[in-house]
């Protein structure tokens, strides 16, 4: 299920010795890229994977919960973000991270700033083609990883407007699907959880383009 969401043929990434995202220290890092993509009638795939009333309660638990503009509470019906479309292609973005890489993250601070570093850089690549994807697709909508357009942070928690809402779109997740069924059913994919500080093997990033 090789992916029309296609990254360059140099993507695999070899990143020094650097201060990362969070200001930690992060070793040598080398991980490859791969895509996966799957596609079905939207109605089948809101039937099986979305449950907003379920996904509302594990947002009530995050601590980002209410501190952006992309993420619950919602003013509206999240329901209304997917409704309409006829098809959906879901597609896993993997960054797997070679064995030393992983053995280098000694800590749980430099695990989680070498996994942010990595998702930024794909990020980087991704969203510009999820938008492609959108403008060559009329009437179509993209659901993205998770918002990081503003660096300096959302207006959210100034009670003021998005800064960029033509280019803000909200996550499966916070519209009430269950990625972690959507990707192991359709994509053959296990999405892994750091439990003990350490570098996941891989990560995953699920993002889907809905069509008309």
């Amino acid at each position: 299920m090789e992916s029309f969401l296609c990254l360059p043929d140099d993507f695999n990434a070899l990143m020094i010795c650097r201060i990362g995202c969070d200001g930690v220290i992060l070793p040598v890092m080398k991980y490859s890229v791969t895509n996966r993509q799957a596609t079905l009638a939207a109605d089948e795939f809101i039937s099986r994977y979305r449950d907003v009333e379920r996904f509302r309660q594990y947002c009530l638990q995050c601590p980002g919960y209410g501190k952006s503009w992309s993420c619950p509470p919602f003013d509206f019906d999240p329901r209304i973000k997917s409704d309409g479309f006829t098809t959906v292609t879901v597609m896993g973005t993997t960054i797997e991270f070679d064995e030393p890489t992983r053995a280098a993250c000694k800590t749980a601070e430099q695990s989680s700033a070498a996994g942010k570093e990595a998702m930024q850089e794909v990020w980087k690549t991704l969203l510009p083609r999820l938008y492609e994807m959108e403008r060559q697709n009329p009437g179509s909508r993209c659901f993205t990883f998770r918002c990081v357009l503003c660096p300096e942070g959302c207006t959210r928690l100034e009670e003021k407007p998005c800064r960029k809402p033509e280019l803000m779109r909200h996550s499966l997740e916070s519209v009430g699907f269950d990625i972690e069924a959507m990707t192991r059913d359709l994509l053959g994919i296990n999405l892994e959880w750091s439990t003990d500080g350490s570098l996941p093997k891989h990560i995953t990033l699920v993002t889907a383009l809905f069509t008309l």
